[in-house]
């Protein structure tokens, strides 16, 4: 790798400022996306369906991203991927303006909301995986927990941007959060020309298959991760829908409410990858499976909440528990492959991501529509079978 002429800590702030872009495109749905789709006529789980459709593409799109850029180089998969994001965020900024002023139909809308988020899936699958496989090249096996708590850190960072730019930004009309968030994504293209380093392509005479790759321990932790996911996603689904009904507040107060929700779980997360994992000592198992309890203990908190304190008070929970179970199965992964295999390691991460965007969403709102409990019960029995998993799994390596 050549990077003599460009300092690490440039480097290191590039890619994290890249997957942070990444997490703002899909953070920021979560709390424009309901009431955008109550605006203009939709149905809820229509809502849940466009969500899905960003883990139906990234569940393909991540690993061929990640294999690609073993062959390529990084940094070429980066600039590419920035280009489809700012492209896809701001189609879809467009389409808003059109449904909201009645020029297309709510069916049309349906359609071109999805095509937009193919697009976006397409471009976010190439810059997060490549993004964390490099990060992954430029650190020892010692520091890698440090290094990828800080790129997961980067995902908590753009959990708090997107909430909080979209409530910001909705005042002024809900598909200014749009524009605003494809111009900050243009940056990542000046990064990736001028800040990151050339990886260089990897050998593949000898290179695994998914197939081969995808066992054993690997197999243990991507399931894990994947059910952890879906529970804590499938919850993030109905907040919208949740806050507004449980709360009575209107679309504007609703997101604001949402996006102070969400701020206060991804700055306990943010705290934890910075400051707590940093100078933690522990078995990855150990904070794995306590970071999935305060998890599970967030969803049934939501649940029962009566209060908007109380509603908060969860999501500072919640915070914590990706914050420390998230770095240790990214850790994990990535350790328990070669060197040679970063790319690919990478995109099954992006993967188990994915099956939780494609699961959670629809299947969440439709069961929030049918029953307002029932998708936190739902949550709740996916969070406690990937605790089981996670128990039953043998203590992973001290290193």
């Amino acid at each position: 790798m050549h990077n003599s002429f460009r300092p690490p800590y440039l480097v290191t702030l590039t890619l994290f400022y890249s997957v942070c872009i990444m997490v703002v495109g899909q953070a920021f749905l979560f709390t424009v996306l309901p009431p955008i789709g109550r605006e203009i006529g939709m149905e809820d789980y229509h809502v849940g369906l466009v969500m899905s459709v960003h883990g139906l593409f990234m569940l393909f799109i991540g690993p061929m991203w990640g294999s690609i850029s073993e062959k390529w180089g990084r940094r070429p998969v980066i600039f590419i991927g920035g280009v489809i994001f700012c492209l896809s965020v701001m189609t879809f900024g467009m389409i808003v303006d059109a449904a909201l002023s009645g020029k297309i139909t709510v069916t049309m809308v349906l359609i071109l909301f999805v095509v937009s988020r193919a697009l976006f899936a397409l471009g976010a699958g190439a810059v997060t995986p490549a993004s964390m496989a490099l990060a992954a090249d430029m650190s020892s096996r010692e520091m890698r927990l440090r290094t990828l708590s800080i790129m997961t850190a980067a995902t908590s960072t753009g959990a708090i941007i997107g909430p909080s730019v979209s409530a910001f930004l909705a005042i002024y009309g809900l598909s200014k959060p749009f524009y605003f968030i494809s111009l900050a994504g243009s940056l990542i293209l000046l990064g990736a020309l001028f800040l990151l380093p050339n990886s260089r392509p990897i050998s593949l005479e000898n290179s695994l298959g998914y197939r081969e790759l995808l066992k054993g321990k690997i197999l243990f932790i991507a399931s894990g991760s994947s059910l952890f996911m879906i529970g804590i996603y499938g919850m993030f689904s109905t907040l919208g829908f949740f806050v507004q009904d449980r709360f009575s507040l209107d679309s504007i107060e609703a997101v604001r409410t949402m996006g102070l929700g969400l701020m206060c779980a991804a700055s306990a997360t943010i705290f934890i990858q910075v400051f707590i994992i940093s100078w933690i000592k522990i078995n990855p198992k150990l904070l794995i499976l306590v970071g999935i309890i305060f998890g599970l203990f967030s969803v049934i908190l939501i649940w029962f909440s009566q209060t908007i304190f109380i509603f908060y008070l969860a999501m500072l929970s919640n915070g914590i528990g990706q914050g420390l179970a998230m770095p240790a199965i990214n850790t994990s992964l990535s350790l328990s492959a070669g060197p040679d295999f970063q790319g690919r390691v990478a995109g099954i991460t992006t993967s188990t991501q994915a099956i939780a965007f494609l699961f959670a969403p629809a299947s969440s709102v439709a069961l929030y529509q049918i029953s307002g409990s029932g998708s936190f019960f739902v949550s709740s029995i996916i969070i406690v079978l990937s605790l089981i998993i996670f128990i039953i799994m043998p203590s992973l390596d001290k290193r």
